[in-house]
């Protein structure tokens, strides 16, 4: 599971950078003598990150569905296999309260995603 997310996060950092490296601020920096190390790490790196943590964020939700189906094969307990039992039982309060607990987090790392944005991009205020 872990190989297909490590390909399209490679894939995806590798397109940002080579688009961050072509624009007029990182040529501006090469051109006042910035050490490539320093352009590199500064001020491309802080520019890809933003949408690499976007893109993480999305997967989190992912991660948090993908749950129920993996505790659900492997017989493991937790809460995707409680909320899957309960479905099936129909013991309505179970799901509510795990479909809120579920939500609760997205919302929450979605929050952290955002004050990231903000230590990342300095133009970027909350």
């Amino acid at each position: 599971m872990a190989i297909a997310y490590a390909a399209l996060y490679t894939r995806f950092t590798r397109a940002a950078v080579l688009e961050t490296l072509g624009e007029d601020y990182i040529r501006t920096a090469r051109a006042k003598g910035v050490k490539e190390r320093t352009v590199l790490f500064k001020h491309t790196m802080r520019a890809v990150f933003a949408p690499i943590i976007t893109l993480a964020g999305l997967d989190f939700a992912g991660l948090i569905g993908g749950a129920i189906i993996t505790e659900t094969i492997f017989n493991l307990p937790g809460l995707g296999r409680l909320t899957l039992r309960s479905t099936f039982e129909f013991d309505l309060p179970v799901v509510l309260a795990t479909t809120i607990l579920a939500a609760a987090v997205v919302i929450i790392m979605n929050l952290i995603i955002d004050m990231l944005y903000a230590v990342l991009d300095p133009r970027v205020r909350i």
